[in-house]
């Protein structure tokens, strides 16, 4: 692995569609308020375009067997920002992108406890090479911080085997 981070710096703009368009991977936590990891889990997704929509699909497996999926809708405008839905999602996530972060902000509906609560997150992703990219997303309620997920991901090579990278929770 190279020493200076400057040399893993790809030259095209950082969007969404593209960095999430075939499969990715991923793995992450949840941090709760006072950093003790309350959660592990792994993502499959398998992004692709229909006409001018761009579709997210999410499988997500956490530590405690739990398994969720979830679509996200997302529909590209100008300048490098974009909108982005899901079932989850309470109303329009807002998203932009610059050379190396992609941001976006939204509400989700949480599923916790056998309730639902309505959860504010500041997502931004870093890319930090052509196929991996860090997430970091700061939920609050009512301007609380709650916690802060961490994800990291890898994007699956054109010719990769399936399942290479694959880590068990």
């Amino acid at each position: 692995m190279p020493n200076d981070m400057s040399r893993i710096r790809v030259a095209s703009h950082f969007e969404l569609t593209s960095f999430l368009e075939g499969r990715t991977f991923a793995w992450g936590i949840f941090e709760d308020r006072f950093g003790r990891v309350r959660r592990r889990f792994t993502v499959e997704m398998v992004g692709r375009w229909q006409d001018r929509v761009f579709y997210l699909d999410e499988r997500f497996t956490y530590d405690d067997g739990r398994r969720e999926t979830r679509v996200w809708r997302v529909e590209p405008s100008d300048q490098g920002r974009f909108t982005a839905t899901c079932a989850d999602c309470v109303g329009i996530a807002q998203g932009e992108s610059s050379a190396d972060t992609i941001r976006m902000a939204y509400t989700f509906r949480l599923k916790l406890d056998g309730r639902k609560i309505d959860v504010s997150f500041d997502d931004r992703i870093y890319r930090v090479g052509e196929h991996v990219a860090v997430n970091r997303a700061i939920m609050r309620k009512w301007g609380v911080r709650l916690g802060e997920v961490s994800l990291f991901f890898r994007r699956e090579e054109v010719g990769e085997a399936p399942g290479n990278d694959r880590v068990a929770v």
